[in-house]
């Protein structure tokens, strides 16, 4: 009889995209770097257009990023909690995991 595979990821398709994200975190970081550069010298405040050419500025970029770093701590607090809950309820009144 023939057994179905499940199609596997190639090595390079793993290294693809782990250096894909190396790469978009080298990228994110060096956008920030600079956004804090240009705040320390004074010019947080001139525009630059991104790629959709929509009009930003360096303060509005960190504080964009800031904001989704808060975002992201805040949904894995709630995640954390929900898990905690999930849990205790479990263990409280003996939930099996295949659904009996």
């Amino acid at each position: 009889m023939n057994e179905s595979k499940k199609p596997s990821m190639s090595r390079w398709m793993i290294f693809g995209f782990v250096a894909m994200g190396v790469a978009s975190l080298g990228g994110l970081a060096a956008m920030i770097a600079i956004g804090i550069d240009k705040v320390r010298s004074g010019k947080g405040l001139d525009t630059y257009q991104t790629a959709w050419l929509v009009e930003f500025n360096y303060v509005g970029m960190l504080i964009l990023f800031g904001a989704i770093a808060v975002a992201l701590a805040i949904a894995g607090l709630l995640r954390f909690v929900d898990y905690k809950k999930s849990r205790d309820f479990e263990r409280k009144y003996g939930i099996e995991k295949d659904g009996g």
